[in-house]
């Protein structure tokens, strides 16, 4: 399995416009092979900070949809003004074949 989280600062008061702008998605990820489940994570501490969490079969797969034409359109969806307030702070990816991560629970 593999892993990617986008950990995301925004400006507190875009916050709600970026997780609807995540719930309102096309869903074109879903049709793409490997991948597994997309959640979007915010701090209850601090909503400025909002993690995108997607799981796939393995890296080949997130690659090639990152590459995709339909990764493009779903970025070119997000509003302009929430996407200036947006900074990506990491992108931390995992990868469970490697043993770095073992799954131990679901």
């Amino acid at each position: 399995m593999y892993v990617s989280v986008s950990r995301l600062r925004v400006e507190p008061e875009r916050s709600d416009e970026l997780v609807a702008a995540f719930q309102g998605r096309a869903g074109l990820v879903e049709s793409h092979d490997g991948f597994i489940d997309l959640q979007v994570w915010r701090s209850d501490r601090d909503p400025s900070e909002v993690l995108m969490v997607s799981r796939w079969e393995d890296r080949d797969s997130f690659t090639a949809y990152m590459r995709s034409a339909d990764h493009r359109v779903s970025h070119a969806r997000i509003p302009a003004a929430v996407k200036d307030a947006i900074t990506l702070e990491r992108l931390e990816q995992m990868h469970t074949q490697m043993h770095t991560y073992d799954v131990v629970a679901e």
